[in-house]
């Protein structure tokens, strides 16, 4: 497995890849920056926008390079192609674990600049939180570029995210929220008290109720193994020669 893992990070020199996981954190805190967001606005701009689509863009592109050789390169592996699924799984999730830690680092930077909005303590829980709570987007991303393309991972990561923000913002019931879609951008709320649309979360609001995050992060978890097991499978199953 560590093979694998040290594999695809060779495989990503000079790549697209390396650069989406520094640039996309970059972009949130420099447009909220620019915008005069501060804390607040990067943070929003990140989870409801750049996180979603940077994950499925790498995701889809450790994908595309196998796809674009007719997974030549897996079958050249001598272990079994679930367990070189996994590994891809893994690699992608150490880069979630990178881009989050460069965007905290930057919380911290535009506090020092503009004046803190969001204390440390809270910055690291919803940078945890948020990495626990996008790790289901992996396998869903890489599932949907082997049997589609990247342009349909992305665009479906995208749009499943604004859509959990808009079911969570405006209280609707809808049948997507069996994946957890919704989840990051509701668990930010009482962790950063801040509303997705970058407004204070009114005092004594029921939303800063944090009783459930660690409820729901969990669940996050739990789909996002049962999800990876069933890719897993799936894709060791696959005729992909």
């Amino acid at each position: 497995m560590v093979d694998i893992i040290k594999a695809e990070f060779q495989k990503s020199k000079r790549t697209t890849t390396n650069k989406f996981i520094v640039i996309a954190p970059l972009l949130s805190i420099l447009l909220s920056s620019s915008w005069g967001g501060g804390q607040n606005g990067a943070y929003n701009w990140w989870y409801t926008m750049f996180l979603p689509g940077m994950l499925a863009m790498i995701s889809a592109q450790v994908i595309t390079r196998e796809k674009s050789l007719s997974y030549k390169g897996i079958l050249l592996y001598p272990q079994d192609k679930g367990i070189i699924w996994l590994g891809k799984i893994l690699y992608i999730s150490i880069l979630l674990i990178f881009t989050s830690l460069i965007l905290m680092i930057g919380m911290e930077a535009i506090g020092l600049i503009y004046g803190s909005t969001i204390p440390l303590r809270a910055n690291i829980l919803a940078t945890i939180v948020l990495i626990l709570t996008f790790l289901f987007n992996i396998p869903i991303s890489m599932f949907l570029t082997v049997q589609f393309n990247m342009f349909v991972a992305v665009l479906f990561n995208i749009g499943m995210t604004i859509l959990g923000v808009i079911s969570h913002t405006f209280s609707i019931n809808l049948i997507l929220k069996i994946l957890p879609y919704e989840t990051s951008s509701s668990l930010m709320v009482p962790i950063l008290h801040i509303l997705p649309n970058g407004l204070p979360v009114p005092e004594n609001s029921p939303l800063l109720n944090g009783h459930m995050i660690l409820r729901d992060t969990v669940m996050s978890v739990v789909i996002f193994i049962i999800l990876t097991v069933l890719t897993t499978i799936w894709f060791r199953k696959k005729e992909v020669n």
